[in-house]
C-alpha cells in the first residue's frame, strides 16, 4: 500500500515520528522522509528518501509525487488529476488509482535520494519525465477502470494484457 509509512503496517496519527508530522509539509523548507513499502515500485524503493515541501493543489501537475495522510497513514503516490475538491492519486505499482478529497496537509516531492545519489525532480530532465509518467499512469488507471466493467475474467485479462503492450 503506501510507500512512506510502511507497507502492510499502518502508522496511526499517534505513532507518526516527529519528522513525518504533516505540519512540517506546510513550510517551504524540505523535509526528508524515508520510503518504506512497495506501492511506488520500481520508481521508489525501500530505503530511498524523498524531500518534501508544502504544496497547494493548484500548483500540482500530473505526474508529481505527493505526500499526504490517509487513514492516519503517511502516503507518497503519484498525483494524476484534480477536480471538484477531489484528487486522483496512484502508486506506480498499483493497477488503478483512487479518488479522494483534497487533504489539508499536502506535500510535493522535490528531491529523491537513491542510495547516495540525489535527484532534483524540479530541474531538467525530471519535470518532463514526471509528466510522461503521469500520462502513462493515468492511462493505466483509465484502462483498469474500463476493464472492471468488461464481462468475464478472461476478457478483462486479455484487454489489460493488450494495453500493456501499447507503447
Amino acid at each position: 500500500m503506501p510507500s512512506v509509512a510502511g507497507g502492510a503496517k499502518a502508522m496511526t496519527a499517534d505513532s507518526i515520528p516527529p519528522h513525518l508530522d504533516p505540519s512540517l509539509w506546510l513550510s517551504d523548507q524540505p523535509v526528508t522522509i524515508p520510503v518504506k513499502g512497495v506501492s511506488m515500485a520500481p520508481f521508489l524503493e525501500e530505503g530511498d528518501r524523498v524531500e518534501v515541501v508544502r504544496a497547494a493543489p493548484g500548483d500540482l501537475r500530473a505526474g508529481d509525487l505527493i505526500v499526504f495522510m490517509r487513514n492516519g497513514e503517511v502516503v507518497v503516490h503519484r498525483f494524476l488529476a484534480a477536480r471538484r475538491g477531489l484528487f486522483l492519486e496512484k502508486g506506480d505499482g498499483q493497477g488503478r488509482g483512487n479518488w479522494a478529497p483534497l487533504p489539508e496537509a499536502l506535500g510535493r516531492v522535490v528531491g529523491l535520494w537513491k542510495a547516495e545519489e540525489r535527484l532534483h525532480l524540479t530541474t531538467d530532465p525530471w519535470p518532463s519525465r514526471m509528466a510522461s509518467l503521469g500520462r502513462r499512469h493515468l492511462r493505466a488507471h483509465r484502462n483498469a477502470v474500463f476493464a472492471e466493467n468488461l464481462p468475464g475474467t478472461l476478457l478483462r485479462r486479455v484487454f489489460l494484457r493488450l494495453c500493456q503492450r501499447r507503447p
